[in-house]
């Protein structure tokens, strides 16, 4: 993982690290147009996923409507 870190360093390439998975960190890079996760489990092997950007942007209006699709209605039990 720190090779990794290191080679997104020298290329100057934005990053946040992240621990969503028991068996994982996760690496989010971000470039121009294109977004990167990056996953580095616990026996080494990695995975990565590249998000590519159509270049549309979003009427504003649509934030909320996307908002409402992902939100979690589930309340937890008592």
């Amino acid at each position: 993982m720190l090779d990794i870190l290191k080679r997104l360093d020298d290329a100057k390439i934005a990053y946040t690290i992240s621990y969503h998975r028991s068996d994982a960190v996760s690496i989010c890079a971000t470039v121009p147009g294109e977004r990167w996760e990056i996953d580095v489990l616990s026996d080494g092997e990695i995975d990565f996923e590249r998000f590519v950007s159509d270049g549309h942007l979003g009427d504003p209006s649509e934030l909320e409507t996307y908002i409402l699709k992902f939100t979690d209605t589930d309340e937890a039990p008592e």
